[in-house]
């Protein structure tokens, strides 16, 4: 009777010796290194997406390229661009205001420079105005003015405080304006060379909201 009893034991700890192999073979494999590893994420958005569509063109163009030139205070002068929300704005530039971190201010590059027609079209002036505006008080000021030789094609911020502006020239030169309003200064960057390119930033960036720039 004691054989019986002692096969019987043998029998269960041989399928649960074998249940618990079957199940660790099905257990995922620990990730290696290479697999933890992570890329270095963009600074921003905004400027891996300018820099990106250049570099289709222009494959050893880099934002680490870009040189300081000088550094100045900020100057502000009085703006008549309409603040969001307030009477008399018009609702197609809200989706192309650029805000900081905590959506008390914002960017507006775009209102003076450019106006829309029924069919969706644009229609452009010659100078442009970079206007940051101060939406808790619906106030806005002039920072950058621009004739037709420069064009700012893209923004973005660093907290609440540091704005960065990118944009290109008449003769295919980048350039970058970083505005610290806490330090009231701007650091004017330059890029060594030019670019090749057939249709600017500035018009694929309307086209994705679907205006019409041609």
């Amino acid at each position: 009777m004691k054989w019986p009893i002692f096969l019987l034991s043998l029998l269960i700890f041989s399928c649960s010796d074998k249940k618990e192999k079957v199940n660790n073979s099905h257990l995922p494999e620990k990730p290696g290194p290479s697999v933890m590893e992570r890329k270095p994420q963009p600074e921003n958005t905004a400027l891996d997406s300018w820099v990106s569509y250049y570099k289709k063109t222009n494959p050893y163009f880099s934002a680490d390229k870009f040189a300081l030139s000088n550094t100045s205070a900020i100057t502000y002068y009085p703006s008549n661009v309409k603040v969001m929300n307030e009477e008399g704005f018009n609702e197609i530039y809200k989706p192309f205001f650029v805000f900081n971190e905590s959506k008390t201010h914002y960017l507006d590059f775009d209102s003076y420079q450019w106006k829309i027609a029924a069919d969706r079209s644009a229609s452009f002036e010659a100078d442009q105005e970079v206007a940051l505006v101060d939406y808790k008080n619906k106030t806005a000021q002039r920072i950058a003015f621009f004739g037709p030789s420069f064009t700012v094609e893209e923004a973005y911020w660093k907290g609440d405080s540091v704005a960065v502006l990118l944009g290109n020239s008449y003769e295919k030169v980048p350039f970058i304006m970083k505005y610290n309003f806490r330090k009231k200064m701007v650091q004017n960057l330059q890029y060594p060379d030019t670019l090749k390119f057939d249709i600017p930033y500035s018009n694929v960036r309307l086209q994705r909201f679907g205006i019409k720039t041609e």
